[in-house]
């Protein structure tokens, strides 16, 4: 009976999304399925894997709006365990004692301070490499997390369905980094990337290497980086090579 509640559920969201036409109706959805679920509040974040150091970062959420300004103000997003690839590795983290280690427990005890004191956090990579993370949490720790499996489940697929519908409808917070390149510039991409100079890809492309240098110069500024070493961590980084 349960896991027929399960597929009835994933049929009428599948259903629900297909209709959306406004990205507020995303976030109505995910704030009504949070409440169903006996959390007190949602937090969607998406996160680009460029640049690195200051990736761009999208969040829709109905956190207090104190923590939200606190957790701005004090750029949290560095210290964030549930950010970080080695903790949802699995696609999901549960908040619990073992994910808040030292150097994290300032942050987690300014989130309880503000009212979070239990959450459930998961994760969906895109094949362009952005990553969404739909977290529900709780005011209190008498609720608690039953079955972590069907959580994982539900807001996996709550978590790909709100990202793949604010693709479909064109919404900025999800659009990747946008990249035509030419079949020769993405055979010296790829050599670039296997470290080869702009000599040694002349030598193996049979061109000369001041096209070489040409392309790679042009693939800079589509990429809008410094030099050829962060053109190939880029594409590597997305997904294109």
């Amino acid at each position: 009976m349960r896991d027929s509640d399960f597929f009835n559920w994933r049929r009428e969201m599948l259903t629900r999304f297909q209709h959306i036409q406004d990205s507020s109706e995303i976030y109505a959805v995910l704030l009504q399925q949070t409440q169903l679920l006996e959390f007190d509040f949602y937090s969607f974040c998406i996160r680009h894997p460029v640049p690195f150091t200051r990736p761009k970062i999208s969040v829709e959420t109905t956190y207090p709006t104190v923590w939200w300004q606190h957790y701005l103000s004090e750029n949290y997003f560095r210290l964030d365990p549930v950010l970080k690839p080695r903790n949802y590795e699995r696609g999901h983290v549960v908040w619990d004692a073992q994910l808040f280690t030292p150097e994290t427990l300032t942050f987690w005890d300014a989130a309880r301070d503000h009212g979070l004191r239990q959450g459930f956090t998961q994760c969906v990579i895109s094949p362009e490499r952005v990553t969404s993370f739909l977290s529900v949490s709780r005011t209190s720790t008498r609720g608690r997390i039953s079955d972590a499996d069907e959580l994982s489940m539900r807001l996996q697929l709550l978590g790909e369905l709100s990202m793949f519908t604010l693709l479909r409808l064109g919404d900025p917070s999800v659009l990747p980094l946008e990249m035509k390149l030419s079949k020769r510039e993405l055979e010296i991409l790829q050599w670039t990337a296997e470290g080869k100079t702009s000599a040694e890809i002349a030598m193996i492309l049979s061109i000369s290497e001041n096209t070489v240098n040409f392309h790679q110069k042009n693939m800079q500024k589509k990429f809008n980086a410094p030099n050829k070493t962060q053109i190939a961590c880029y594409a590597a980084a997305t997904g294109i090579i």
